[in-house]
């Protein structure tokens, strides 16, 4: 059995936990802020439930896969329908009454056809501009992308309350300074000694912590890694203003916005949730923006051309011009394995992306943990 510190208790970090628990090693989680979850979080205001951007849930991921096995309540999920998602300029992916049309259209999407407005409404839906996944492709064709009725603080909530039953130790308001071989420095003086240390921090922190470790190595493995941002509007309205549709896609701007009581009416039994994210453009080759403040504005424009009215129906808001929602490249989980610390999060190398990622190496964090420190 080993001493597990684990930094960081966003959804990389829980699922880290509950995994090396199982596999028999002591855990404590350290948080940061106040609240664990990181990004998978919501506010309940005027009942609805804001998010931070759009989330979609992958009912054949490895975060659903965790929710639901540590889960005694069922999850009520409701997927996206290819007949309720428009490709902006172009018009529903699956129209109805239009046999030839919606079989053209899923042949794009099977074949992946790069040309295809549809396939890329579809490939940036799934993705925000990050990493291609198959599997999430083949989840949305057979309507296993989801929303779910409590929201991801009632699924992270189910994570927490998990480590709470099997004694996991969570201390929030835990900033750390260091990582000294065997033990971890904290900014408020404490040292805590332990065997191995699962970093499930965002990226910056991780690689702050681990200049001081092996600067040489962790200039070399994080030189690849870029981070993708977005702005975002989260608005609950009184009005329906996409008629019932789910999502309108437009891949060319790199903007979508849903309505989630569309998909889940469960979330609510009048008016729209809306959940609009408008990503990248702000540097290189795919420079759109001069500023994240310019893109929010460029997004509130799209939201005035395909969901006309809906700011004469706030009722309450939530709005951000630039959180990050993915990474291009990578590190794998046990680069730093010779130090005893193993990765965990997006911005780690694994076959997911987006939340599923996260849990995923989570996983195969504790089980790289388990291989240097055998429990039996």
């Amino acid at each position: 059995m080993a001493r597990v510190i684990i930094v960081g208790a966003g959804i990389a970090g829980l699922s880290a936990a509950i995994h090396a628990s199982s596999f028999g090693h002591h855990v404590v989680l350290l948080e940061k802020s106040s609240r664990i979850g990181g990004r998978g979080t919501s506010q309940n205001v005027d009942g609805f439930s804001l998010h931070y951007g759009p989330h979609l849930l992958d009912k054949k991921g490895p975060f659903y896969q965790l929710c639901h096995k540590l889960s005694r309540t069922k999850i009520s999920l409701k997927p996206l329908r290819l007949d309720k998602i428009e490709a902006a300029g172009h018009g529903l992916i699956r129209p109805t009454g239009n046999i030839k049309q919606a079989a053209e259209n899923l042949r794009a999407l099977r074949n992946q056809d790069e040309s295809n407005p549809y396939f890329q409404a579809v490939k940036f839906l799934n993705n925000w501009g990050g990493k291609q996944n198959q599997n999430r492709n083949k989840s949305l064709r057979k309507s296993k992308l989801c929303i779910s009725n409590e929201g991801w603080i009632g699924l992270v909530g189910r994570l927490g309350a998990a480590l709470d039953e099997i004694g996991v130790l969570i201390e929030t308001n835990c900033d750390v300074a260091k990582i000294n071989k065997n033990k971890i420095c904290l900014t408020d003086g404490r040292e805590v000694e332990c065997d191995a240390v699962i970093l499930a921090c965002g990226v910056n922190t991780a690689k702050q912590l681990l200049e001081t470790v092996d600067e040489d190595l962790t200039r070399q493995e994080f030189g690849n890694i870029s981070k993708i941002t977005a702005s975002f509007i989260e608005a609950g309205i009184s009005s329906k203003p996409m008629s019932g549709k789910h999502a309108i896609v437009d891949s060319s701007s790199k903007m979508a916005v849903f309505d989630n009581i569309a998909v889940q009416p469960r979330l609510g039994a009048s008016g729209s949730h809306i959940s609009a994210i408008a990503v990248g453009g702000l540097s290189g080759a795919d420079k759109l923006y001069q500023s994240a403040k310019q893109r929010s504005a460029k997004l509130v424009d799209f939201l005035d051309k395909y969901i006309s009215g809906w700011q004469n129906n706030i009722v309450t808001d939530l709005r951000q011009a630039s959180i990050i929602v993915g990474y291009q490249g990578g590190v794998d989980v046990g680069t730093f394995a010779k130090h005893n610390i193993l990765l965990a999060g997006q911005w780690v190398n694994s076959n997911y992306v987006l939340a599923d990622a996260a849990a995923d190496t989570g996983k195969s964090a504790a089980k790289k943990l388990t291989e240097l420190h055998p429990t039996r």
